[in-house]
């Protein structure tokens, strides 16, 4: 396997997952590619299902852009870390959250591991989104903002729901 560009690497994905294009997904990964986030419901397998998976977001923030945070981490061959953000306005539903008209900005990082049997492009065969999902929920309004009432509220509700089942 080629030592990893990670500077190329971390643009070409970037300018894919904001490209809304199906095709410049599956030539991104592999035909068996391994998918996970927080905001899917189960893991993805395949280049439709991510593809699918990204329509979904692009359908529900229509300005979205996908943009690079920081350094790329890798071990020089095959495991990647690209830190990243998402920003867009929620205008359409997403998930079953109804449209927020909110402005959205989450940070993640996307760790990938690539195909072993890639020699010129590296193809994704594995990744995994790590984002605060708890931060997106409450910047859509379905989360109170910490320390508010409201969150008090939840708070005091979650812990008699536990106190009860003992």
């Amino acid at each position: 396997m080629t030592q990893i560009d990670g500077q190329a690497l971390q643009v070409r994905v970037v300018r894919t997952l904001g490209s809304r294009d199906r095709q410049a997904v599956a030539a991104l990964v592999t035909h068996d590619v391994h998918y996970e986030d927080a905001f899917a419901p189960a893991p993805l397998v395949g280049p439709e299902q991510v593809a699918d998976h990204l329509a979904l977001v692009w359908a529900a923030l229509p300005d979205v852009s996908f943009e690079a945070t920081g350094p790329v981490l890798h071990d020089g061959d095959r495991i990647v870390a690209l830190p990243m953000r998402l920003v867009g306005n929620h205008t359409e539903p997403l998930g079953g959250v109804p449209a927020t008209d909110r402005f959205l900005h989450v940070h993640g990082m996307l760790v990938l591991e690539l195909d072993a049997t890639a020699h010129r492009v590296h193809r994704v065969h594995r990744a995994r989104l790590f984002a605060d999902r708890y931060a997106a929920s409450v910047q859509l309004g379905v989360l109170p903002q910490a320390g508010t009432v409201s969150d008090r509220a939840v708070r005091a509700i979650q812990g008699f729901g536990l106190l009860r089942g003992r």
